[in-house]
């Protein structure tokens, strides 16, 4: 599916006519026709050629983007290959701390068997825990913090191996 096109393209105060408004938006005129027979954009058709209102434009942009989010509950992972929400298989996922406040959970799609994984704030660890049952990994501490930055400075030590500093 294409990304939908986005709504800061186009001036609120511009009269576009539809090959304008699909030049502006990276579209074909068709699709912007399509729009307005079908889908519900408002435009002026009782002169050729027909033309589209700025505001009416991202008005309409804007309610379709707002359409195609999904809104998940906070148990829910979103699963790539059945692009739809989903609560993991068996109710259970595993969380892996990545930062100081938030970690990976993953999980098993029920429905395809994919892989999912969400980011998620370690505040809401015990939310999560209240409708499905996550095991806590623990992280490698390597990777979450230092305990000290390491310093390959190596140049005291070859200032007294060098040949010629001996010399002076």
């Amino acid at each position: 599916m294409a990304r939908l096109p986005s709504p800061n393209r186009i001036k609120t105060h511009q009269v576009y006519t539809v090959w304008e408004a699909a030049q502006a938006l990276g579209r074909h005129r068709q699709t912007i026709i399509r729009w307005i027979k079908d889908k519900g954009l408002e435009a002026d058709r009782a002169k050729v050629p027909w033309l589209i209102r700025g505001a009416d434009l991202k008005t309409f942009l804007g309610h379709r983007r707002s359409e195609a989010k999904t809104k998940m509950a906070l148990h829910h992972l979103f699963c790539l290959g059945c692009k739809s929400p989903q609560e993991p298989d068996g109710k259970f996922a595993e969380y892996t701390q990545k930062t100081p406040t938030t970690g990976m959970l993953k999980a098993l799609c029920p429905a395809c068997g994919c892989i999912l994984n969400k980011v998620v704030k370690r505040a809401d660890l015990e939310a999560i825990r209240a409708k499905i049952e996550v095991a806590v990994q623990q992280a490698n501490p390597r990777i979450v913090s230092l305990p000290e930055p390491r310093l390959n400075d190596t140049s005291a030590r070859e200032a007294q191996t060098h040949g010629k500093a001996q010399l002076g």
